[in-house]
């Protein structure tokens, strides 16, 4: 009979109503709980929402928020086992398969995240948001297409989520469609101007596609919007560092670190900076504060070998160099990290007198990297020294008796001079230039400021070595030393520069420069040494693509590579009509540069090789040559 009673007491309150004051209490906590997430106390928010589950052990909502708050201050397992929970109350609970897949996803599981995701669309077709998340997976797991599919099916289901843009820019942005990637990062803005994120990504892509000005201001809006916003203060460094304010870009990284005292890449840009403006020690101490956050960073490694190495503490930058090897390759901006490695190391190396060392470092750079110039010019250079150290007894010959005469385009091949310019910690430059003047044995020649220049720091090379036309073999064809007499800044819309070289034999004449107008489809000659077919006094043809009068440079479409740089364009009548400057692919030619605005930085945007040659107009060399002095 007590049994009975005792069931039947059970299923009376089994059977009771919801308490209305309870509920109550619950809907108040919940206000708390969701209150302190949005302002950030996330502690607060876990300690609400456990008092929740403590009331309704079978709260699914207590447990998703629970695992939100839990999510946000980095406990990632027990968000995870709070979303299972919520799960296993309510298996039908979309929001909550979106949640678990976001936390798995910042655990790297990205698998179990799209699994997550996908569970979340079966049960809500049309849940706009886990479509976005569905594609920030799919993306880092390098599945572009899918990603973007993701997205556009996102912004198809809400086309004002904000969020979906901006995925779909990354993704369209990682393809390599700048527009479209800013289109989309537009499109994000207009929907939300209050992002930061979106303008520092919207910076990235116009970045990439040279327009450092419109980069900046970006950069400066995502920084108006959230003046913490240490990723922005970087990527603003980068940009004026590349327009060469290296005050106001090294302002940006000090900020940067301000905000972010532990941010390596910063440390490791300011390093740069300091670097390219010659503080060596400054720059070292930068390195290794990245090194020190970040022992794993290759690109601080790499910048701390170079500046040692330019201290001329080659054990110390070998040690650097080595150390960068032993780390993960990463992408630099004109080749990865184990190529400079290998190239640096090698020069390092080839300045010890170890050869066959320095050999085999270049070789394993042009493994990686086919077409690095730097490796190919450095592995030439060391070829010729290995050669005259193991075959002492070569020497220079009459150079006079192995030159081809007969030869049609002998006076241009002869006027046309080979230089050899140690520029950098990294190794030699070698590229083409041309005699413009003689006075007794004493010729002047004019090339780019970035033949005979470091890229980066822009000072000018230590060592210059010119040769002439000749059919000796390199180690036994004569070097004269050339000294610089005139160089255009970093800023100036000419990139020019001349040497100045005595003792020359008296055939080498000055070349006869083209005084008409160009016209398009004029048949040209381009001599000069491309990398790309190592071979010295190579002539190519080709004809003059497109002829602006307002333009300070036209294309030719002679196959050219760099090498070429500095060299003659010469025409049927052996006049020099131009002097190639760089190259492009032919898709990329439309117009040439506008001479009224300052020339690009054009060794960290041209091709190793190309189908289409940029030269200056010779009229236009002439008048600099004119105004510094060195022609009438």
């Amino acid at each position: 009979m007590l049994t009975r009673l005792f069931l039947i007491l059970i299923t009376l309150f089994l059977n009771v109503p919801p308490n209305p004051i309870l509920a109550q209490n619950i809907d108040q906590l919940f206000e708390q709980g969701n209150a302190a997430q949005n302002e950030g106390n996330f502690t607060e928010a876990e300690r609400i929402f456990r008092q929740v589950i403590k009331i309704n052990p079978n709260n699914a909502d207590a447990y998703r928020y629970l695992g939100i708050a839990l999510r946000n201050q980095g406990k990632l397992e027990e968000a995870i086992a709070a979303y299972n929970t919520a799960i296993e109350i309510n298996p039908n609970y979309a929001e909550v398969y979106n949640n678990l897949g976001v936390a798995l996803y910042y655990q790297g599981k990205l698998e179990e995240a799209i699994a997550a995701y996908n569970t979340a669309i079966e049960i809500n077709p049309n849940y706009a948001e886990v479509y976005s998340n569905l594609g920030f997976a799919l993306s880092n797991q390098g599945k572009l297409e899918e990603a973007i599919a993701a997205y556009n099916k996102a912004i198809e289901i809400n086309p004002n989520y904000a969020f979906a843009y901006i995925g779909l820019g990354i993704a369209l942005y990682n393809q390599g469609k700048l527009e479209e990637a800013i289109a989309a990062y537009n499109k994000a803005i207009e929907i939300n101007p209050n992002y930061a994120e979106v303008y520092s990504n919207l910076g990235f892509a116009l970045y990439n596609q040279g327009k450092l000005e419109e980069a900046i201001a970006a950069y400066n809006t995502a920084i108006e919007i959230n003046p913490n916003d240490a990723f922005a203060y970087n990527n603003l460094g980068i940009a004026l560092s590349n327009q060469g304010k290296l005050e106001e870009a090294i302002a940006a990284y000090n900020t940067a670190i301000e905000i972010n005292p532990n941010d390596a890449f910063a440390y490791n840009n300011l390093g740069v900076a300091l670097y390219n403006q010659g503080k060596l020690e400054e720059a070292i101490a930068a390195y290794n504060t990245a090194i020190e956050i970040n022992p794993n960073d290759a690109f601080a490694y790499i910048g701390l070998g170079i500046a040692l190495h330019d201290q001329g503490k080659l054990e110390e930058a070998i040690a650097a160099y080595n150390k960068t090897l032993s780390l993960a390759d990463k992408k630099a901006d004109r080749a990865s990290v184990h190529t400079l490695a290998h190239t640096t190391l090698g020069y390092a190396l080839q300045q010890q007198g170890k050869l066959e060392e320095a050999i085999a470092e270049y070789e394993k750079a042009l493994k990686i990297d086919p077409n690095n110039t730097t490796a190919q010019n450095n592995l030439k250079e060391a070829l010729i020294q290995l050669t005259i150290k193991l075959y002492p007894s070569l020497t220079v010959v009459d150079e006079q008796k192995h030159i081809p005469w007969d030869e049609p385009l002998i006076k241009e091949l002869r006027a046309t001079v080979r230089i050899i310019a140690l520029v950098s910690p990294e190794g030699y430059s070698i590229a083409s230039g041309w005699v413009v003047k003689r006075s007794g044995d004493t010729v002047w020649i004019v090339t780019n400021r970035h033949v005979i220049s470091d890229r980066k720091t822009q000072r000018l090379a230590t060592d210059i070595k010119v040769q002439f036309f000749s059919e000796l073999e390199d180690p036994q064809r004569p070097r004269y030393t050339a000294t610089i007499e005139k160089f255009t800044d970093q800023g100036e819309s000419l990139d020019l520069a001349v040497l100045k070289v005595s003792g020359i034999p008296s055939d080498i004449q000055p070349l006869t420069p083209y005084t008409g107008r160009l016209n398009r489809n004029t048949p040209v000659q381009v001599i000069g040494h491309p990398n790309a077919l190592e071979i010295p006094w190579n002539t190519s043809k080709g004809d003059v693509m497109n002829y602006n009068p307002n333009n300070s440079t036209f294309p030719i479409d002679a196959y050219v590579s760099q090498g070429n740089s500095g060299g003659p364009v010469i025409n049927e009548q052996k006049q020099i009509i131009g002097m190639m400057v760089t190259i492009r692919r032919r898709e990329e030619v439309a117009i040439a540069y506008n001479p009224n605005e300052p020339a690009p930085n054009l060794d960290d945007i041209v091709p190793a090789t190309g189908d289409a040659g940029i030269a200056y107009r010779i009229d236009i060399v002439m008048e600099k040559l004119q105004s510094w002095g060195i022609l009438p």
